[in-house]
């Protein structure tokens, strides 16, 4: 790429990875190769790192070791708008949008490489190693004749303590390592504000990655069906195919990678027009719901010939280029195999937005084969040569074609387009789920938008318009229930609300992308909900049962209650599509509509279908759950006495274990309860001692019946082996087990009127009555735990030191 100059990897090694739980892109100067400096490469590679930050919201930790820009090739890396100073501009950009950068100072930083710690909103600096300096001691000297070292112009110790450019001082590389996780684990957990949330437990494959190599190989000319691909991808093997027997060389479909649901699509041969109408159509129907896309690529293009052209291949073609172009959920494509000509444009190449691109080795990219770039250009070169009368030898046949067979080849080659950063990098097949997984996940890190298609039902291209065939959507829309023999009519009776009847199209016939009549009986859905919810209700209760065999019936009412809310059943409305199938004169429909539907159709696909539908799509809304603030009894302390006394405990007793001290900032106190002064049944903190105690109670009280922090919910596949007399059988009630007249209330609003003790006094009073007969406890010096963070706590900080208590 640069004459004779190696530039391993571009002289930067980036990637995706988790630091202190959350996911990062990481930055890292090669030093070994030119000192770190930049080459065109080194900055469209940066640059790179940057835009996958920006797309998916992940923090930037750079790993700093350079020389800055490479002298020899200024004008190539300096001045354009996609140079060397675009890395700044970003970096500004990304933390001016809550995009933490963080600097790690682990070699030299000279020149324009001096402004990534400045810019950055944390910078760590490693002592007699780590240096920052706009000019280095040899242009010192020679503009102001002062002789001076690297470390003393600008070492750990001058950046640390009088320039304040950089905000930690680590000894060592090991030291700064640990302190950049720390500082990124103070940056909060981040995370998607949208998009679709886990859905269900992880299932691995039915079929080891490297049974993959079986399946595809490295002759490209060799068939081979891409379902078997899927298969060996996506959880459980499990795959809902739409439109299994249309445009069938386009393979479409929904799947779960990693617990989340993602759309597929993948090449099974040319594209028809048949099948970039599906595409369109599916793709569509992904990006009203909010579903990301993975492109399988392994196309040769188009079909072509006069059949084709006359059955508009250009038109229906665009018409899928159209909408991977405007679909704005996430889109991550992976060549399987090859990836040609407008091929590459349908399939979601470079250009269209992909977040992501990998390569398997065997993989080809280019304009067109090159036997058939050849075959173009040698007759090209024949038919000229017959106009002009000469003669056409095999000799000068073979001098056109095998140069150009050659070129293609080469460039064509994944190693090729990876050196310049066509795509993300060239994978082990066998290493596809973990990779796409990887991706998947960092693009939900940042909400998923809006797309903004000329219509809600339609892609609209030059005056023709693809109109979505209802009876096909609902006949898929039954398969992903799970329930395809229950009769179509009767799903559409589910799907169809009462204002659907004041419609226009109803009334008048009014044609509109859903007219009424292609949806048999118009008749709304309003018995089926109440028939429904019930077996919803049901359902759950059995389900909530069954993951939790200790828990009183009183809160298992209270969490089915929850989970039949409008907004959480509304949110499997979407999960499923309901949003797109509901007959409502609503627009957009709102989630009541969508939350009435899915109780209809239990009612329509009958209890067992129900059971399944409760536990992939209602149940894992638990993981959302705070027991405790859902369940809050008004004397969980007397309750929890009572449980525990009832299985054979003698005392149980509250104790204040550890405090911040009642002089600081914001006081907290920590309590224990403990059954017969030995074993701690409950641990909790809170602003006063009484607080902490009730809270400690109730998390206790959530142990005892196995909903504590490590519980194991049982949904998706674990759920079907709920036992029948859990959905008729009540568990335990805590009446029936608590002495009459206990005080079992709910309290939403707990407001404490006791003051808080003082601590002096607590302390002194375990000393003198506990520490005499437990014995004496590890003491710990407590610092005060809320001075950092705002300006305001870390000012209080050093102006007002909290007095240090010494407590158990």
């Amino acid at each position: 790429m640069y004459g004779n100059e190696e530039v391993p990897a571009g002289g930067i090694l980036s990637a995706i990875g988790q630091i202190a739980g959350r996911l990062c892109v990481i930055v890292a100067n090669d030093a070994t190769v030119k000192g770190g400096t930049y080459y065109p490469i080194t900055v469209k590679k940066h640059l790179r790192a940057q835009q996958i930050a920006a797309e998916n919201g992940l923090p930037c930790v750079y790993l700093v070791d350079s020389g800055g820009a490479n002298l020899p090739r200024q004008a190539d890396i300096f001045a354009d708008e996609r140079h060397f100073g675009r890395i700044f501009y970003n970096q500004a950009t990304m933390s001016g949008a809550g995009i933490p950068q963080l600097a790690v100072v682990m070699g030299s930083c000279t020149a324009g490489g001096a402004y990534v710690p400045a810019m950055s909103d944390q910078s760590i600096i490693v002592k007699k190693t780590g240096t920052v300096f706009l000019g280095g001691p040899p242009l010192v000297k020679a503009a102001t004749g002062e002789e001076i070292s690297a470390e003393a112009l600008g070492g750990a110790d001058l950046h640390c303590r009088e320039s304040g450019v950089t905000d930690y001082y680590a000894h060592s590389d090991s030291h700064a390592l640990h302190l950049a996780r720390a500082a990124v684990a103070g940056m909060g957990a981040g995370g998607a504000q949208g998009g679709p949330a886990p859905s269900r437990a992880v299932e691995e494959p039915l079929y080891s990655p490297e049974s993959i190599y079986g399946v595809v190989g490295t002759n490209l000319k060799n068939t081979y069906d891409v379902r078997e691909v899927i298969a060996r991808i996506v959880d459980g093997s499990r795959f809902d195919e739409f439109k299994p027997l249309y445009g069938e060389t386009l393979v479409t479909g929904w799947a779960h990678l990693h617990g989340r649901q993602i759309g597929i699509l993948a090449n099974n041969g040319v594209l028809f027009a048949e099948s970039a109408v599906k595409g369109a159509h599916f793709i569509e129907l992904c990006a009203q719901r909010k579903i990301p896309l993975i492109f399988l690529q392994n196309i040769t293009g188009f079909m072509v010939g006069r059949d084709a052209e006359a059955g508009g291949i250009a038109k229906h073609g665009a018409k899928l280029v159209t909408a991977v172009s405007c679909a704005a959920v996430p889109k991550i494509t992976l060549l399987i195999g090859g990836s040609y000509g407008a091929g590459n444009y349908g399939m979601c190449g470079r250009a269209f937005g992909a977040r992501f691109v990998f390569m398997w080795p065997n993989a080809r990219i280019s304009v067109m084969g090159g036997e058939q770039a050849a075959m173009v250009l040698a007759t090209v070169q024949e038919d000229r040569r017959k106009k002009e009368g000469k003669e056409w030898t095999k000799e000068e046949d073979d001098a056109i074609r095998r140069p150009v067979i050659q070129s293609f080849e080469k460039e064509g080659h994944p190693y090729f387009a990876s050196a310049r950063l066509w795509d993300d990098g060239v994978i082990d097949p066998k290493d596809s789920r973990k990779v796409l997984g990887l991706a998947l996940e960092a693009t939900l890190q940042k909400s998923i938008g809006e797309t903004n298609f000329e219509s809600a039902v339609r892609v609209v291209l030059d005056g023709d318009s693809f109109i979505r065939n209802y009876s096909a959507e609902i006949s898929a829309f039954s398969h992903r229930l799970g329930a395809p023999e229950v009769n179509s009519d009767e799903v559409v009776r589910a799907l169809t609300t009462r204002s659907f009847l004041s419609r226009l199209d109803v009334e008048g016939g009014v044609e509109e992308p859903l007219p009424a009549t292609d949806g048999g009986r118009i008749e709304s859905n309003e018995e089926m909900v109440e028939r429904g919810s019930l077996l919803l209700e049901k359902s759950i209760r059995g389900q909530l049962r069954h993951s939790f065999p200790l828990a009183p019936e009183e809160l298992i009412e209270v969490v089915s209650d929850y989970l039949t809310e409008d907004h959480i059943v509304g949110g499997a409305a979407n999960l499923l599509g309901v949003d797109s199938v509901v007959r409502t004169g609503e627009n957009p429909p709102s989630v009541e509509s969508c939350a009435s539907c899915v109780r209809a159709l239990c009612a329509a696909i009958g209890e067992e279908k129900t059971r399944s539908l409760t536990a992939d799509y209602l149940m894992p809304q638990l993981y959302n759950v705070d027991f405790i603030d859902a369940f809050p009894l008004r004397k969980p302390l007397t309750v929890l006495e009572q449980i525990h006394k009832n299985a054979g405990a003698t005392e149980i007793e509250p104790r204040l274990v550890r405090s911040a001290g009642i002089v600081s900032a914001q006081p907290l106190y920590v309590v224990a309860i403990y059954r017969d002064k030995k074993e701690v049944i409950g641990e909790s903190a809170g602003e006063t001692v009484e607080i902490a105690i009730d809270m400690a109670a109730r998390e206790g009280l959530m142990r005892s019946w196995g909903l504590s922090a490590e519980r194991l919910l049982l949904v998706g596949e674990g759920s079907g082996k709920a036992e029948e007399k859990r959905f008729k059988e009540e568990n335990h009630r805590l009446a029936n087990i608590c002495d009459k007249g206990t005080d079992l209330s709910l309290d939403f609003n707990f407001n404490p009127e006791e003051e808080p003790l003082s601590m002096v006094e607590a302390a002194m009073r375990y000393k003198d009555e506990v520490e005499s007969e437990v014995g004496k406890s590890l003491t710990r010096r407590l610092r005060h735990k809320f001075s950092r963070g705002t300006l305001a706590r870390r000012s209080f900080r050093y102006i007002v030191k909290p007095k240090v208590y010494t407590v158990s």
